[in-house]
């Protein structure tokens, strides 16, 4: 044998190993489009023997309408030289043996030998590539579909998958989340921590399941939701990033607390109830029995006492009446303001002769306990109900006696804005700051105890409110505990109002 054809059987070996051991599907055939070479690979794609094929038309791998079509391209190609997919590649549609058509990647090359022209075709099954994109496509929709925001990411956070439920939970699109990291995008800086800690977890493996957490979305609305995060791994097992779903339980969450605090609201109101009905029992009580057990002293004819200490009994029998009177007129008051059916009698007025008449009140009243009165005015006309608002004023001036042990009583009006602005400060013991939210509610008192020292149902600053908001005007108070309180009361000046001092 001649070197020259060693060399041609050393190559047509080489070629039949090639054939032999392609992974892909390789089909040569001539000019004429008679198949002159099947691999291997060829032969378990198309269900074809080499026999079967070799010197056959290629068409026959082909259905309709490629078949018929198929010498014609080539045909036209030889005669004008148009290159089309010689040297490309494309997807096309093959037929096998038993008819069945599938779909593969078609590249097609073009060489010459000494026999002549002739093309190479290599051909990639894409069935199973199909069938997995089909699956991908298919669990897309499926989460896509879901309520919860489903999102992927890489181990350092970066979002790489973000379905229409992140959209639409989140307020950001699938454009502008991924390639960002998480924490710029939904979580809140005080939960940054936490999400380190989660990732962590992830990172050895680990499922994260229902963990309760806030985020917030484009907008910064705060969300509560319920994460669930798993690892993504890689065909060898390794963690290479992460899967979150979130369900939003931020309407949930909140419908628990509002009814939590319904409820706690509800055992409050029952409670300061309760407190209330046994106060008033007290209050009631107390007079009734001072004023049976001194009217039978005046009722026994056999051992009447003297004319004073009969005036005396007399003076604590008119005592507890004016009490029960006070507390009887406190419960009418504060039942029609409730109702919605108390009414004011406006009239000008000034508000330094009201000051005036309240600081009277108040030396009669804190002159039993040696507390001193003092007041400032400013002559400021307003349209109010005069006795209402003295009632108000009194109320104050009586709780601050009522709780002031020693020291200074103060009444005084002056202007602040378009309001006068009246004040009764004492030098009591303050009331703590837990209390100062709630101190005006119907039937609250700060001191509920069976030794509660002051007497009273707890009404009167729930009757100063309600009189100061039938004036459209503001109560407030500032306290500290061991110095005293400041009680303001601001009603709107009418400029029109008739000036008494002219």
């Amino acid at each position: 044998m001649n070197a020259h054809h060693k060399q041609s059987a050393d190559c047509d070996a080489h070629f039949q190993a090639i054939l032999a051991a392609a992974v892909e599907a390789i089909v040569i055939i001539d000019h004429s489009c008679r198949i002159q070479a099947f691999s291997d690979a060829a032969q378990k794609l198309f269900g074809y023997s080499r026999q079967e094929v070799l010197g056959q038309n290629v068409s026959m791998l082909m259905p309709e309408p490629f078949r018929s079509s198929h010498d014609a391209w080539v045909a036209r190609h030889l005669a004008t030289g148009e290159r089309r997919i010689i040297g490309t590649g494309r997807e096309v549609t093959a037929r096998r043996k038993d008819g069945s058509v599938f779909p593969v990647y078609l590249s097609v090359g073009e060489g010459k030998s000494a026999e002549g022209g002739f093309f190479v075709g290599i051909l990639h099954d894409l069935t199973r590539e199909k069938a997995a994109f089909r699956r991908v496509q298919q669990l897309a929709a499926i989460v896509d579909s879901t309520g919860d925001a489903v999102l992927g990411k890489t181990l350092d956070g970066v979002v790489t998958y973000w379905n229409r439920g992140a959209e639409e939970l989140y307020g950001y699109s699938a454009e502008e989340a991924i390639g960002r990291h998480v924490s710029e995008l939904i979580v809140p800086l005080e939960k940054l921590e936490e999400l380190d800690s989660i990732a962590a977890r992830i990172r050895h493996g680990e499922n994260v399941a229902r963990v309760e957490t806030e985020r917030h979305d484009k907008s910064g609305r705060r969300l509560i939701v319920s994460l669930t995060i798993s690892p993504i791994l890689d065909a060898d097992g390794n963690v290479t990033g992460a899967s979150a779903i979130a369900r939003d339980i931020t309407a949930r969450r909140t419908a628990e607390r509002a009814q939590a605090d319904a409820r706690r609201a509800a055992e409050e109101s029952n409670r300061v109830k309760t407190d209330f009905l046994s106060i008033v029992s007290h209050e009631l009580r107390t007079p009734l029995t001072i004023i049976l057990g001194n009217i039978s002293l005046l009722t026994d004819h056999e051992h009447m006492p003297d004319p004073a200490e009969a005036a005396g009994i007399a003076q604590d029998i008119e005592d507890s009446a004016n009490r029960l009177l006070a507390l009887i007129n406190d419960l009418l008051d504060i039942s029609d303001m409730e109702a919605g059916e108390a009414r004011l009698r406006l009239a000008p007025m000034q508000a330094e002769e009201l000051v005036l008449e309240v600081a009277q009140a108040a030396d009669v009243m804190a002159a039993p306990k040696g507390l001193e009165v003092e007041f400032y005015t400013e002559p400021l006309a307003l349209m109010a109900d005069p006795l209402r608002l003295k009632q108000a004023l009194i109320n104050l001036v009586d709780n601050a006696v009522k709780f002031t042990q020693s020291g200074t009583i103060t009444v005084g009006v002056s202007r602040a804005g378009e309001s006068a602005l009246f004040e009764v400060r004492d030098t009591g013991p303050g009331i703590p700051e837990v209390e100062t939210g709630r101190i005006f509610d119907a039937f609250h008192q700060a001191d509920t105890s069976s030794t509660r020292t002051a007497q009273g149902t707890g009404l009167g600053l729930t009757i100063v409110r309600r009189i100061v908001e039938l004036h459209g005007g503001v109560l407030s108070v500032e306290s500290e505990p061991g110095k005293g309180s400041i009680f303001y009361i601001a009603i709107p000046l009418n400029e029109d109002a008739t000036d008494l001092h002219d």
